[in-house]
């Protein structure tokens, strides 16, 4: 059995691509909530499935601290290392994975902004507690990919993910998945692999 993942920062400031990244100004880091493993089976397969060494070893996002008056957190970036356990072709991360880690970078962005809208509430004396109440959120109604480049196994990915309009209970998001490639000592570069465009849709409200 593969050994247990680990959800740190400094997984990713061994690698000088990801803690460049890191560096940046004004930034918040963090854990996602989807990795962290709930008794309803809720996000079980990024908090459980996938969550090993050879499959994703280490999941954190981050993104710039809002100020008071930025009415969202516009976009997320979230970093992952990938073992080999997810492949498809050899030493090739799986498309089926690839989607898979768009639509989640989508939700984390969406997760953020739903706790700090929260923690806004909170501050006005609108809401009370740490983490805003478990909801459904939204669901995926339409994700359509592209693939650029080959996601290479093993190695470190950010996905990052970006709002672009809402209507309503509809909201479309963009996403994508770059790699740093190394050809040699002084030849490298940041390349995009995949990126996606997505519908979301809440459910209507319960009548109960």
């Amino acid at each position: 059995m593969a050994s247990t993942a680990d959800d740190t920062k400094a997984a990713f400031m061994r690698n000088p691509w990801t803690a460049s990244l890191l560096s940046e100004p004004n930034i918040i880091c963090r854990v996602p909530g989807s990795r962290v493993p709930k008794a309803s089976t809720e996000d079980s397969l990024f908090a459980d499935v996938l969550k090993t060494k050879r499959t994703i070893g280490s999941c954190i996002c981050y993104y710039k601290r809002p100020s008071e008056t930025d009415e969202k957190i516009s976009e997320v970036h979230t970093l992952i290392t990938l073992g080999d356990g997810m492949n498809g072709h050899p030493s090739i991360l799986h498309g089926g994975i690839v989607a898979s880690i768009l639509d989640e970078g989508m939700g984390i962005l969406q997760s953020a902004n739903h706790e700090r809208d929260h923690m806004l509430r909170v501050g006005k004396g609108l809401a009370q507690g740490e983490l805003p109440p478990h909801g459904i959120g939204s669901f995926t109604a339409e994700l359509k990919v592209r693939y650029l480049k080959p996601v290479a196994t093993p190695g470190s990915l950010v996905c990052t993910a970006r709002y672009v309009k809402r209507d309503g209970r509809k909201e479309w998001i963009y996403a994508e998945i770059k790699q740093h490639i190394a050809h040699g000592e002084d030849d490298d570069e940041v390349v995009v692999c995949a990126t996606a465009e997505a519908l979301f849709i809440e459910p209507k409200p319960s009548k109960l």
